[in-house]
């Protein structure tokens, strides 16, 4: 138990935590700590476990209405306004503190 004390507070800190990640900066703390994952396989991962949408299109790659439901995953919205004036959404998926 002694050997896995820096895990478990570790988990314990990003699991308290109100913040969310990105996916991409999951995988690096994951690699950091000993899980040879980096982030397109962490993408694959997620999709095949049915944590984000797998069919091609606007909603790929968004969470699922089931790690929705466990607050695993939200979705950042942000609106961008381009140079010629219309504006558009740009969603991002990332991991909450329980995820």
């Amino acid at each position: 138990m002694e050997a896995d004390r820096p895990k478990v507070i570790f988990a314990d800190v990003v699991s308290a935590s109100s913040k969310s990640i990105l996916i991409g900066d999951l995988a690096k703390l994951l690699k950091q700590n000993g899980v040879e994952m980096g982030q397109k396989r962490l993408f694959d991962w997620m999709r095949v476990k049915g944590y984000l949408i797998k069919r091609q299109g606007a909603d790929y790659n968004s969470p699922t209405q089931k790690s929705m439901k466990l607050g695993l995953l939200v979705v950042k919205k942000t609106s961008i306004t381009h140079g010629d004036g219309h504006i558009s959404i740009s969603k991002t998926t990332r991991v909450t503190g329980k995820g």
